[in-house]
């Protein structure tokens, strides 16, 4: 295939992040989108406005559309099946998280297109945000020494539907499965120990489906770095979202805000009133890196930036095994005094 001419791009689902991939690709020049796999055809002329592009309603047809790559953004239960017949008809894909929803196939996806020598990438979008990049820059370059302490705060804007969570990865796998990548991309280590806590602490219809709308996590990397994770999926205040790396000679941190640290975000005498953006606006620019990437990666064969399936497969283990701990309820409660 010519690199100069623009790249055939099909896209499987035409709401959430997808709508972001289409929008992103009739706006590229680069990009010539030749098919949408969607069953609701009114939510995807939607997206494509007044230019036509084929919507079919099955993989199978979108697969005769010869594209040279497909972006899989469904539903969560649908990756797994839909990633195993795009290996077969051999065409590169790269999959928003989670690769599968069970981990077994997971690593059954990940090794099924090793064995047939065709290009699978997760589309863990944080890799591509120039704050994360420059923190990781900053690492390798051993601005901060050794690095020995993480902490992540992500709050929503707003919590997602119960109906939509109860069919994807929930709390754990739709938000933590970023950080869970970012954490191991950045600091060059895999995950050693998990422990999570987590619970519904405002939303009553979270709490009907045993689902959490909070959570703290601690990680242990195999490289001794010690990593904690705040989770919410509401903020009030528009999307928050922190990193702090400490190390044996520095720390580096991402702000959000121009003034000093010294400042909250709501309504008070302390805090400010001022919303913070929201995350499609914050992370707008990492779905068109993403995709260049993963086009110059699949044109070229050569592997930069995305992360592999077998790094989905990583984060999907360390979401299964916070899950397990949410369940399992074990802590030491200490004596009434």
């Amino acid at each position: 295939m010519n690199k100069s001419t623009p790249f055939r791009l099909a896209i499987i689902f035409a709401g959430g992040i997808g709508s972001i991939h289409i929008r992103n690709s009739i706006e590229s020049k680069d990009i010539d989108l030749v098919g949408i796999c969607e069953l609701d055809k009114e939510r995807a002329k939607s997206c494509v406005k007044d230019q036509f592009i084929p919507i079919v309603e099955n993989i199978n047809e979108l697969i005769k559309l010869q594209p040279e790559g497909i972006v899989i953004a469904s539903s969560t239960s649908s990756h797994g099946q839909v990633a195993k017949a795009i290996i077969k008809a051999k065409i590169p894909f790269l999959c928003e998280k989670p690769l599968a929803s069970d981990l077994n196939e997971a690593k059954e996806i990940a090794s099924y297109a090793e064995e047939q020598s065709v290009y699978g990438a997760m589309a863990f979008n944080r890799r591509f945000y120039q704050r994360y990049s420059e923190m990781r820059k900053a690492i390798k370059t051993g601005e901060i020494g050794t690095p020995e302490t993480l902490h992540v705060t992500s709050r929503s804007a707003t919590p997602p539907s119960a109906k939509f969570i109860s069919t994807s990865g929930g709390l754990f796998g739709e938000k933590g499965s970023h950080f869970y990548d970012l954490i191991r991309w950045m600091l060059g280590s895999n995950t050693r120990e998990v422990f999570a806590y987590g619970d519904a602490l405002f939303d009553t219809e979270f709490k009907a489906i045993n689902q959490p709308d909070t959570a703290v996590i601690l990680i242990r990397l195999d490289n001794g770095v010690l990593c904690s994770l705040n989770f919410s999926w509401r903020s009030g205040y528009g999307h928050d979202e922190r990193l702090e790396i400490a190390g044996s000679k520095g720390m580096i941190k991402t702000v959000q805000s121009t003034n000093t640290a010294e400042q909250g975000f709501g309504k008070g005498t302390f805090l400010k009133s001022r919303n913070l953006p929201n995350w499609h606006e914050i992370f707008k620019q990492t779905y068109l890196d993403e995709i260049n990437v993963f086009i110059a990666e699949t044109r070229s064969g050569h592997r930069r930036i995305l992360p592999t399936l077998f790094d989905g497969f990583e984060v999907k283990n360390i979401d299964d095994e916070n899950k397990r701990y949410i369940k399992m309820k074990t802590s030491i409660k200490l004596k009434k005094s």
